[in-house]
């Protein structure tokens, strides 16, 4: 898989296309640059990290409707939108789209260094969350149903022995089920498990809505 960021110069333009490729390229960076959104998306491959600089207005697909389209296909990669036109509308959209900032031409050097650091940085923290998240599900999967309920219980504050009363189960199974949750989240308290619950649907949706529903969550 590729580690090295690439910045995608996509603009119908060819002398703004290669402006803009020289100035990343002198920060010692990867570029690829595209004469069209079409082509851009032709070539995509998700797993290679990076960011999108583009211009709004293009022929086909405007640089907007390239960030919408990234949006519907659930890609999420940053964009830097550029246009000789804008509009606070228009930038209020992108940015409500995921855009991470908005340029106007003619641009500064150091204002496109700056937004491309920026996107850089942002997709690294995006692809590393995205790692820890399917770290999560996956050792979440590895757990039994009577493993889940007892995680569950944990993550509310719940002590062993009213999680016993409240399964009915052993206390003795209750503890092994806190040790195989432990284990197998690969994790050895419960603020790192919560952590790793929130990175799940289905689990942040219960913690988020959980209180306390009147039994005492005494410590063990």
């Amino acid at each position: 898989m590729p580690t090295n960021p690439t910045v995608f110069v996509i603009d119908d333009d060819p002398a703004a296309r290669e402006s803009i490729g020289m100035l990343i390229r002198s920060l010692g960076l990867q570029v690829e640059t595209h004469a069209s959104a079409e082509q851009y998306l032709q070539s995509f491959d998700p797993a290679r990290p990076g960011c999108v600089i583009t211009d709004m207005r293009m022929l086909g697909l405007s640089g907007l409707e390239l960030q919408q389209q990234l949006v519907e296909m659930g890609q999420r990669i940053p964009v830097i939108l550029i246009s000789a036109h804008a509009n606070m509308q228009i930038a209020v959209k992108a940015m409500r789209n995921g855009a991470i900032t908005f340029l106007e031409k003619p641009c500064q050097q150091q204002e496109i260094i700056d937004a491309v650091n920026e996107a850089i940085a942002l997709d690294s923290r995006w692809r590393m969350e995205g790692r820890e998240e399917a770290e999560a599900r996956e050792n979440y999967e590895k757990l039994n149903s009577g493993e889940r309920d007892v995680m569950k219980l944990m993550m509310i504050g719940k002590a062993n022995k009213v999680i016993a009363n409240r399964l009915d189960v052993s206390l003795r199974t209750v503890e092994a089920r806190r040790h195989n949750v432990f284990k197998k989240m690969g994790v050895d308290n419960i603020p790192d498990l919560t952590r790793l619950a929130m990175k799940i649907d289905e689990l942040r949706g219960e913690i988020e809505a959980s209180g306390d529903d009147g039994d005492s969550p005494d410590e063990d």
